[in-house]
C-alpha cells in the first residue's frame, strides 16, 4: 500500500496546474487564518480545536513542489501583492478582480495559466 504523501503527490500531479494553483490558494489561507492569534482565539471560544499547522504546511510543500518553478513564483508574487487572493475568476473576459477586461486575442485555454494584464492575478474561468 503507498503511504501518504506518495498517494498525495500522485493525486496533484494528474491535476492540471491551475487546479493546483486554486488549492495551493486555499491552502495558503486556510494557513494564514490558523495562524492568527486573534483568529485561533476566537476559534477556541467557539469551541473548535485549533491544530494541525504542521500538517497543513507539509501539504502546502507537497502541493507547492509539483508546479513548475515560473509558475510557484508568478502565484507568490501576485499572492504576496495581494493579500493571498493571487487567483480570481473571470468570466465574459472581464476579471473578477480588478473588473480589467482582457483583450479579444487572448486564448482562455483551460490548460494554460492566464493572467490578468492589469492586475497581474492569476485566472480561472468560470
Amino acid at each position: 500500500m503507498p503511504s501518504r504523501k506518495e498517494s498525495v503527490e500522485e493525486t496533484a500531479a494528474a491535476r492540471d496546474p491551475l487546479t493546483t494553483l486554486v488549492l495551493l490558494q486555499d491552502l495558503d489561507l486556510l494557513l494564514r487564518e490558523a495562524s492568527d492569534p486573534k483568529q485561533a482565539e476566537e476559534a477556541t471560544r467557539m469551541g473548535f480545536k485549533m491544530g494541525g499547522l504542521a500538517e497543513l504546511r507539509a501539504a502546502r510543500e507537497q502541493l507547492a513542489a509539483t508546479l513548475d518553478a515560473r509558475t510557484l513564483r508568478q502565484y507568490e508574487a501576485a499572492a504576496k501583492r495581494y493579500a493571498g487572493r493571487a487567483i480570481v475568476p473571470i468570466k465574459n473576459r472581464t476579471c473578477f478582480g480588478c473588473s480589467g477586461v482582457l483583450p479579444t486575442g487572448a486564448h482562455l485555454e483551460t490548460q494554460r495559466i492566464l493572467t490578468c494584464q492589469s492586475c497581474g492575478r492569476i485566472l480561472y474561468p468560470l
